[in-house]
């Protein structure tokens, strides 16, 4: 396992590798979600490397090992994740290292923002876990009453503080302001992001690799309606789309956290296999 950092366009951002003995056949660049650290995926990047695959995992700027020592007036967004962080790490990955196929896992936010990066073109598949749309409506009564109270309460506390506190609510990591803003915004409107970037459909559309997308009965931050919309907007891509209820593999849980937890080996295992399969 390596640390380092690679330099954005903006911001550096830290990096870590989790680099197999023989050359990969895949490599996997893991997309964290919203304020969650690189470090929680480290279980799944081992398992990766036990079968021989190259594992990259990275804090977004602003956010764990990327953060500075304030966040207030710190520049960077949703957008800059998807289009500066995640190209810059796909960027250095197909230039210092050999393998076969590039795959681009992302949870939540981490797989909503793929299609953003100018260089998706170099990967070869993608895998979202629990990866849907923030629009409130999209929500079962009476969940979509909580996440629209959400969408306003988050940018309040914002321009409070100069910064999302999410320590302070236990949810996440500290949010930068404009990421909490966009992410509020994007929440408050019915296509999401896709109402706030032009052309966003069409580059969404234009992606035409297999896609493997799963989702959890018992998730209540990603409904099923949410993931179905996001796997639409990725209309070209070859979808294997799993839902999973925790009984399945004999859990009490898995939420929207669990698929990188070791309970869910049997999913990974899964996972590997269809892609072997596949290329």
């Amino acid at each position: 396992m390596k640390e380092f950092t690679i330099q954005t366009p903006k911001h550096p951002l830290s990096i870590t590798v989790y680099e197999p003995v023989e050359r990969p056949k895949f490599v996997f660049i893991l997309n964290s979600a919203t304020g969650a650290k690189q470090s929680y995926y480290r279980t799944f990047a081992s398992h990766l490397v036990e079968n021989g695959i190259l594992a990259i995992t990275y804090d977004y700027s602003g956010i764990g090992k990327s953060a500075p020592a304030s966040l207030k007036n710190f520049d960077t967004s949703a957008r800059d994740w998807g289009e500066n962080d995640l190209t810059a790490v796909i960027d250095y990955v197909s230039l210092n290292y050999e393998y076969d196929k590039l795959v681009l896992m992302g949870l939540s936010i981490g797989g909503q923002i793929l299609g953003l990066s100018p260089s998706i073109g170099k990967a070869d598949a993608l895998v979202n876990v629990a990866a849907q749309s923030g629009y409130w409506n999209l929500w079962p009564f009476p969940n979509k009453i909580g996440v629209l109270a959400s969408w306003f309460l988050l940018p309040t506390l914002t321009w409070i503080f100069g910064y999302l506190p999410s320590k302070k609510l236990g949810i996440m990591e500290d949010l930068p302001r404009e990421v909490a803003m966009e992410w509020a915004r994007w929440g408050r409107s019915p296509k999401y992001l896709f109402d706030h970037f032009p052309n966003a459909e069409e580059k969404y559309a234009a992606i035409s690799i297999p896609l493997w997308s799963y989702s959890f009965t018992d998730d209540t931050t990603a409904p099923g309606p949410t993931v179905e919309w996001m796997n639409g907007k990725y209309s070209n891509c070859e979808l294997h789309y799993r839902r999973v209820s925790p009984s399945e593999l004999g859990l009490k849980s898995i939420g929207h956290f669990g698929f990188f937890r070791e309970q869910c080996k049997p999913l990974w295992e899964e996972l590997l296999k269809d892609l072997n399969e596949k290329f």
